[in-house]
């Protein structure tokens, strides 16, 4: 059970980060992109804690 959660967990961050490096490539408001950057790399390092923890 325990490992199904940490894997839902894994492919939220892994999506989300995703997203916000494509919205990212799109955005043209320079302040805006560097909030989805942020974003998109808490989200990444969070994909990748997980992913050793799976």
């Amino acid at each position: 059970m325990f490992k199904i959660f940490l894997k839902s967990k894994y492919y939220y961050h892994v999506f989300r980060g995703r997203l916000n490096e494509l919205l990212q490539q799109n955005c043209l408001c320079e302040e805006l992109r560097m909030k989805l950057k942020i974003k998109a790399l808490y989200h990444n390092s969070k994909a990748v804690e997980l992913g050793f923890k799976l």
